[in-house]
């Protein structure tokens, strides 16, 4: 059976969708479980990968009640008002509780219910690839009749008349989901967020003092390009326990220093806290100037990372849902993007649409790391498991308008492509490039790179050896003085660039790289292996390779989606983040925009802060000699 997995997401709606395809559900308002049953047994896991069954203990019956061995399910825990409508602030309670006695007490006094709208697994068969209306129908034939369970029924017909009925009874909303969509491990528009009031989380960065004895308001953003952005203060929804409890855990964690971008419409004597805490918050609307109207305290959250708040705003593809080709203006030219269904990654569903979709997002952040690079093309038109090849000379048949580079290599002129702008970059993803490599060093200074590549491979050894690794690099590069920027590859491994002045050769860079790796892999034997030669390797070892570093070969760019399984992004790391726990898989084509959003650039640097390395390698030497 599957270990945890990101549950999947629904997109803010425009509007009501079309087709009739469409699936019609009540919009739960508590907390999100994944069910997993096994041996007779419930572990219940929220959206963050957080146990979560001992706040309930009234659902560990939960088992036998399921007409399986081994089932995953999908569902929202939630505490209903009298009417029978599920509220945040009415399950606020258990998700803080930690005495065992009172959780018991709440349990029986106020029982939650489980609402079931997935089924994943079933005794041997994934159906996360099944279409929804499929896992709808046996999720409906394994559940038994008991009080606190129950299957989330939906509805078909005009979304617009079910709209206004869930209005009627006062339900935050309804979810829309396609029949036909398989589950992904994303925020997808398959599923789309149909909202009568508006409701998201947000972090709270501060507070005002106020007439009460606790405090006045709350000062609460969310994050955008990796700076926290203020979103306005909150001053309702609170009880008098809920303003003491929360005062208590925001005064063990005051601060000098202002969290958020500054911005004039913060109150002055705000009290500043660390970014630790998030609430979840109901407002009228967003304002012309980012801020809410009417916003109502709720209650906290703890399924969530606060790093991972950004501002909700309506799903926009760049390219039409409902059509398998497209012709849109791009920088002034007109490009056809053709066999956009085409899946490209089979296990996880992911399209050409998709890839497409990513890059015109990514691009932003992408291209300046690909400007006046040559590109050598890894074309995978039929996605990632059938049959590709390797493209270095463009073809007379490419538009007169993409730019490229005639360079001799090996005796012959190639003529290369560059990505300089966004058509440029989805012209060739259009002909299935599903990552961009370019090469170490710019057009105009070929023979010199500007960053000293130290990538790091595992040798049949977990990736926890990959992150000891490459903190021994960091501390390595540290005291010589020269600054790393890490990045997951997107594969298995790990890249840790270090901008250099674009003067030195490639021989230099590499024999600077091949120092270090010589100097960690003579402290740690036991951890790294220097042959060639993969025969020769030691196995459960991570192995230096600075041989990339030639002016002939091309490596993967970051930000860029690799041609594996999952989907898996190129993403570049902050160095707290190169700890044991990271995953070089847990970036993908999915999650990867809304990280990118939040934390910005991390590879700036690599563009913007060219080191020298005179005083680098005197440095070096001293640690040579000791």
């Amino acid at each position: 059976m599957p270990g945890f997995f990101a549950p999947m997401g629904a997109s803010i709606a425009e509007g009501i969708p079309r087709g009739d395809e469409w699936l019609y559900e009540v919009k739960w308002d508590g907390v999100r479980g994944l069910c997993f049953i096994e041996n007779g047994s419930v572990s219940i896991y929220t959206r963050n990968n957080n146990r979560c069954e001992r706040q309930y203990p009234e659902l560990q019956v939960l088992p036998h009640y399921i007409d399986a061995q081994q089932v995953i399910l999908d569902g929202e825990i939630v505490a209903l008002d009298s009417r029978g409508v599920s509220k945040f602030e009415l399950i606020q309670p258990r998700i803080h509780a930690s005495d065992a006695g009172a959780i018991a007490k709440m349990a029986n006094k106020s029982p939650v219910h489980l609402y079931l709208f997935d089924l994943l697994y079933l005794d041997g068969c994934d159906l996360r690839g099944a279409p929804l209306a499929e896992r709808k129908r046996l999720l409906e034939s394994i559940v038994k009749p008991f009080p606190l369970l129950h299957v989330s029924g939906y509805l078909t017909g005009a979304g617009a008349d079910l709209l206004e009925a869930a209005r009627q009874h006062g339900l935050e909303g309804l979810i829309a989901k396609s029949a036909k969509s398989v589950y992904e491990s994303r925020r997808s528009r398959s599923w789309l967020k149909l909202k009568l009031t508006s409701e998201q989380e947000f972090v709270i960065g501060g507070f005002t003092p106020g007439e009460r004895d606790t405090f006045g308001s709350l000062a609460v953003g969310f994050y955008e390009g990796g700076k926290l952005i203020y979103a306005g203060n909150i001053g309702t929804g609170f009880t008098e326990k809920i303003l003491r409890d929360l005062l208590t855990k925001m005064q063990s964690r005051v601060v000098e220093k202002m969290p958020f971008m500054p911005d004039k419409m913060i109150p002055k004597r705000t009290v500043w806290v660390k970014p630790e805490l998030v609430a979840q918050v109901k407002f009228a609307e967003w304002t012309s100037d980012r801020k809410l109207r009417a916003p109502v305290y709720l209650g906290l959250r703890e399924d969530v990372n606060p790093a991972q708040i950004g501002r909700e705003t309506v799903a926009e593809g760049f390219l039409p849902a409902d059509k398998k080709e497209a012709t849109i203006d791009v920088g002034g030219h007109a490009l056809k993007f053709t066999n956009l269904d085409k899946v490209y990654f089979p296990e996880d569903g992911y399209t050409k649409r998709d890839l497409l979709n990513y890059y015109h997002a990514a691009a932003p952040l992408l291209l300046p790391h690909l400007k006046d690079r040559p590109l050598s093309l890894k074309r995978y038109p039929n996605g990632i498991h059938a049959e590709f090849f390797f493209q270095k000379n463009t073809p007379a048949s490419y538009p007169a308008w993409l730019r490229t580079e005639t360079i001799g290599e090996a005796g012959r002129q190639i003529r290369y492509v560059l990505a300089d702008d966004r058509a440029s970059l989805l012209y060739l993803t259009n002909l299935g490039c599903i990552d961009q490599n370019p090469t170490m060093s710019r057009v105009g200074s070929l023979e010199n790179p500007d960053f000293i590549l130290i990538d790091l491979d595992p040798y049949e050894c977990a990736f926890t050896k990959i992150v000891e690794a490459a903190l021994l690099v960091k501390a390595k590069l540290d005291a010589i003085g020269l600054a790393g920027y890490p990045k997951t590859t997107g594969g298995d491994g790990l890249h840790i660039y270090v901008p250099i002045e674009p003067h030195y050769t490639f021989e230099q860079a590499r024999s600077f790289a091949e120092v270090i790796a010589r100097l960690i892999a003579a402290e740690r034997p036991d951890l790294f292996t220097t042959p060639r030669s993969v025969e020769k390797r030691q196995k459960n070892r991570v192995y230096f390779d600075y041989l990339q570093l030639a002016e002939s070969k091309t490596i993967s760019a970051p930000y860029v989606v690799r041609a594996h399984v999952g989907a898996p992004v190129a993403t570049p790391l902050a160095w707290d983040e190169v700890r044991p726990g990271i995953e070089p898989g847990q970036f993908t084509l999915a999650n990867a925009m809304d990280r990118f959003s939040r934390v910005g650039d991390l590879f700036e640097g690599v563009l913007k802060k060219p080191q020298s390395l005179v005083d680098a390698f005197s440095r070096l030497d001293k640690l040579l000699r000791r």
